[in-house]
């Protein structure tokens, strides 16, 4: 997977995350579970994280 589709992925999941946080009951009323979103915020950072080392690594073949 392209380290730009890493990107994209991981801001969304931390979009996701906050929104969720931001907007508890809203989200509890479409059943999201409102504790489990820093896990999907989490996630987002470690896509950034392996995207940014993706990125490193392939700037230093060239």
């Amino acid at each position: 997977m392209a380290a730009e589709k890493l990107i994209w992925t991981g801001l969304v999941c931390c979009l996701a995350g906050l929104t969720i946080q931001v907007f508890p009951n809203a989200a509890f009323r479409m059943g999201v579970d409102v504790g489990a979103s820093w896990f999907v915020f989490g996630f987002g950072v470690f896509l950034l994280l392996i995207s940014t080392l993706i990125s490193l690594a392939g700037g230093k073949r060239r």
